[in-house]
């Protein structure tokens, strides 16, 4: 990186809070700091049946806080459960927006927060369209998984059911104003989520860490997520009872989402986008299984950079040059994947993929502009189609 050429404004404007039992000492105080006489909770079944929404509205009634909670959030939220939750916030005359969830969560919070300030549809702001102009209610994040980082970004993905698209909304109004992270939170995690979403932190700091749009403030954070990761995740994910692992792949989780909130994301998430949008697979997965595959094209544009991250999963390839180094990184990821049990390639989908099937995935692939544009190595059709052939064909 030629850092008398570089230049960057980062602001860092979030209130991130980090502990065990970091909800139940912070969420009433920051509720009242915010005079919010009702609270609007953004949540999903899953986290309804594990109890852990029980935990938070307990917790508020305990406080005499008042609260109407939105458990219809979906994996990938849509542009129509958007607009149903944006119309019950007006109704229940709610002032403030708790997000308790993984990424859809997120997602589906900071897109009500924009069509609440805003008005209009929340496809009017999608990446190329309209510019949010005003802020919307304050977002209190409380991530429990371990993976999306969106608790600390400005971006929202969201999903045109009727294009079978995914969309960004990136402003820095709907980012979250504070983030809880208590590990205590992701304890009762099942085992695939924690493999699916810790690689979904896992891409995030290694496309950040690679892009073409990153600073020396996001691969600082982005190669520390890395570090974290590959310690972690795998004793994480195979011993649930070793709550040091876990935590730390929280945190790496967050740090990951900061390192692409300023670092950007690149062609994995390009390619896996699609993936979700047309044939439901999910998020992280997407993202592990592609993962190797861009890598082995990515790598051949800046063998030390790549290098590095090898390194960090095989401390042994410190003895070879960065062009080996680099070469071994897609094998060395296979490896890492089979051992949280992902499979290499997408052929369980049973799906038998046309040359048109493929060649609209690609077209998606391109156009989704809140990544594409950042992948350190420049691709074209033909580049992303032989991508998609790896993994489905």
């Amino acid at each position: 990186m030629n850092f008398e050429k570089q230049n960057f404004s980062h602001s860092l404007n979030i209130n991130l809070i980090y502990g065990i039992d970091a909800m139940e000492n912070n969420l009433p105080h920051l509720i009242n700091q915010e005079k919010a006489s009702k609270v609007f909770i953004v949540t999903d079944r899953g986290i309804v049946d594990s109890g852990i929404l029980e935990k938070m509205t307990n917790l508020l009634s305990r406080q005499n806080l008042d609260y109407y909670v939105f458990s219809e959030v979906e994996p990938n939220p849509l542009t129509t459960t958007v607009m149903k939750a944006k119309e019950l916030y007006l109704v229940e005359k709610c002032e403030l927006i708790i997000a308790l969830g993984g990424g859809s969560s997120m997602d589906l919070a900071k897109a009500v927060s924009a069509v609440v300030g805003n008005g209009g549809h929340i496809m009017d702001y999608r990446r190329g369209k309209k510019f949010l102009e005003n802020a919307g209610p304050k977002i209190i994040a409380v991530p429990t998984t371990v993976g999306t980082g969106s608790e600390v970004t400005t971006v929202a993905v969201i999903t045109d059911f009727e294009a079978k698209r995914k969309y960004m909304v990136s402003s820095s109004l709907i980012q979250p104003q504070y983030a809880i992270v208590d590990p205590l939170l992701t304890y009762t995690l099942p085992k695939k989520i924690v493999a699916t979403t810790g690689m979904d932190a896992l891409v995030h700091a290694i496309e950040s860490y690679t892009s073409n749009a990153k600073t020396s403030f996001s691969e600082g954070v982005s190669m520390q997520a890395i570090k974290m990761l590959v310690k972690y995740l795998p004793s994480s994910y195979h011993d649930e009872s070793n709550h040091e692992a876990r935590a730390q792949v929280h945190l790496a989780s967050t740090l990951a989402g900061i390192g692409f909130q300023y670092g950007k994301l690149g062609m994995i998430h390009s390619c896996s986008h699609p993936m979700t949008a047309r044939h439901g697979v999910e998020h992280g997965q997407a993202n592990a299984v592609i993962l190797p595959y861009v890598i082995q094209y990515n790598h051949v544009i800046n063998d030390e950079r790549f290098a590095e991250i090898a390194r960090v999963f095989d401390p042994s390839l410190h003895t070879v040059k960065d062009r080996e180094a680099s070469r071994n990184l897609s094998t060395i990821i296979h490896q890492f994947n089979r051992n949280l049990d992902i499979p290499d390639n997408f052929h369980y989908l049973n799906v038998d993929f046309s040359t048109e099937m493929i060649e609209q995935l690609a077209e998606d692939a391109m156009n989704d502009v809140g990544t594409f544009p950042f992948n350190p190595r420049e691709a074209t059709k033909e580049d992303v189609i032989s991508i998609y052939n790896q993994v489905l064909l």
